[in-house]
């Protein structure tokens, strides 16, 4: 169940018109993610949480498998360089939108890879 108060989170997306647009809402969060286009591989949604940000990309045709098409990116230091990394499909993504909007620290990431940027 989704609360009712839930917070407003900074959004970044592959159609944003700049990074000056309004905080938005869960419901319109998922909007706007079901709005993106995920077949094209320079779609992305930044979600801004707590002192990190959730990065989803949607990955190559030839990078999909077992209908995971869509690469999630935490960041997971202060020098903005140390990502937690994995592959997921379209509702683990949403899945993961509601969590960081009901949570500010970093979730679970234990079966992540780490990459550095």
């Amino acid at each position: 169940m989704i609360k009712q108060n839930m917070e407003l989170r900074k959004i970044l997306h592959s159609e944003s018109k700049s990074h000056n647009e309004p905080p938005l809402t869960y419901d319109e969060a998922v909007e706007l993610f079901n709005k993106l286009d995920w077949t094209d591989e320079n779609t992305f949604y930044n979600q801004d949480f707590g002192d990190s940000y959730l990065q989803l990309k949607a990955m190559r045709n030839d990078e999909v498998f077992d209908n995971k098409d869509i690469k999630v990116e935490i960041l997971v230091d202060e020098n903005i360089i140390k990502f937690a990394v994995t592959k997921v499909n379209r509702q683990e993504a949403l899945d993961l939108i509601k969590y960081y909007f009901e949570h500010s620290e970093i979730g679970d990431i234990t079966s992540y890879t780490t990459e550095f940027i």
